[in-house]
């Protein structure tokens, strides 16, 4: 039987072994270096993408802050355009504009603190009523308690402004009221309206003359007819209504036509003007002097009975007989004559009671003139 061959031990072997071991470690150390260098291409392209993210998040908040600042920028441009209106508004020369927080003037334009004579920084330390005529205090007083107490939206009223010179103005005034940042505010627009309210005077004063003369007659200043008898139908009403009387004297100068024939016409005129101002020196305030036509008076006398009203016409006539009227050189005697007639005994109408005076008159010319005649009462019902 052949001999086994003894496995190979010894020198050889252990050179393998070690070979063995040397390849593990290197092929232990190659798969390390490929699991890092997988890890790190894994890391690089995790920070690749998030390095996109953010980019593109930095990108898209760009684009908001670009469009944030551009509506920034047309909120301000349309805050100033705002603003510019608003100072072009408040600072035109027309309307005073104020502004009034805790009883002063908290802001005013130009024109504000012009009408009142005042400059920009003394306007700010004075309130409403610094700036109001003494009689109108009270009235701007209650106003700004109306405006502040909630009892109205806004007032609308003229009063009379005080000028720093002391100088009184006529001040039209509009005011509100307005919540601002949690604090009341009294929003105030004034004009100076003083040369209207003194052409509104003059016009007013016009008027009242240009009425005075259409129912006045302008030689004696008289009450014309046109007025006698619009008041007298009032005065015969209301002698109706009540039951008084009511009197009229019909006065009329005696022979004034050879007074004009031999004297003139402007002779003729004094005499009627003084004729004129003794009916009213002898006449009440509740009477009516009338030149009723030419050289004929008429005296209208309400509540007064007809004795009364005889007494009042003697009392004319005898004056005017008394009255040496100068004309130039000459000192004219005139005397006149009267009709006396009274509701209701001699007439129910202010027509039937003038022509009952007229009648009258009538028969004291009839008479002999320069006397004063009753009248019959021929028309009482």
């Amino acid at each position: 039987m052949p001999e086994r061959i003894p496995p190979i031990v010894g020198a050889n072997e252990q050179s393998l072994l070690a070979e063995i071991d040397r390849q593990n470690k290197v092929i232990r150390a190659l798969m390390n270096r490929v699991e890092r260098s997988t890890n790190a291409q894994g890391s690089d392209f995790g920070l690749f993408q998030t390095t996109i993210m953010l980019e593109d998040q930095v990108h898209k908040r760009t684009e908001d802050l670009e469009a944030s600042l551009r509506e920034n920028e047309k909120i301000t441009r349309a805050l100033r355009e705002s603003e510019a209106k608003f100072r072009g508004v408040v600072s035109q020369p027309l309307v005073g504009i104020a502004t009034i927080e805790d009883g002063k003037f908290s802001y005013t334009n130009p024109r504000f603190a012009e009408i009142f004579g005042y400059g920009d920084d003394e306007i700010h330390k004075l309130g409403p009523l610094d700036v109001t005529a003494e009689q109108d205090r009270t009235l701007v007083a209650e106003q700004l308690r109306r405006r502040l107490s909630g009892e109205v939206e806004r007032v609308d009223y003229v009063f009379h402004g005080l000028r720093k010179d002391g100088v009184i103005v006529d001040i039209e005034i509009h005011g509100s009221a307005m919540n601002i940042g949690g604090k009341l505010t009294l929003i105030t627009i004034i004009m100076d309206i003083s040369e209207r309210m003194r052409i509104e005077r003059e016009v007013r004063a016009l008027q009242d003359l240009l009425r005075e003369q259409s129912i006045r007659d302008s030689l004696t200043g008289l009450y014309n007819r046109r007025y006698m008898e619009e008041t007298m139908n009032r005065e015969m009403v209301l002698a109706q209504r009540y039951m008084r009387f009511i009197s009229v004297a019909m006065g009329d100068l005696d022979h004034f036509k050879d007074i004009n024939d031999r004297y003139g016409h402007l002779a003729g005129d004094e005499i009627l003007r003084v004729f004129g101002e003794l009916m009213k020196r002898y006449s009440r305030g509740s009477d009516i002097c009338c030149r009723y036509g030419g050289e004929e008076f008429l005296l209208v006398m309400p509540g007064m009975a007809v004795e009364h009203a005889c007494e009042r016409a003697e009392q004319l006539r005898a004056e005017i007989e008394a009255t040496q009227v100068k004309f130039g050189s000459s000192a004219i005697a005139v005397t006149a004559s009267f009709g006396v007639a009274s509701f209701p005994q001699d007439g129910r109408s202010s027509d039937e009671l003038i022509a009952a005076a007229d009648r009258a008159l009538y028969a004291a010319k009839k008479a002999g003139r320069n006397q004063v005649k009753i009248s019959s009462g021929q028309n009482n019902p």
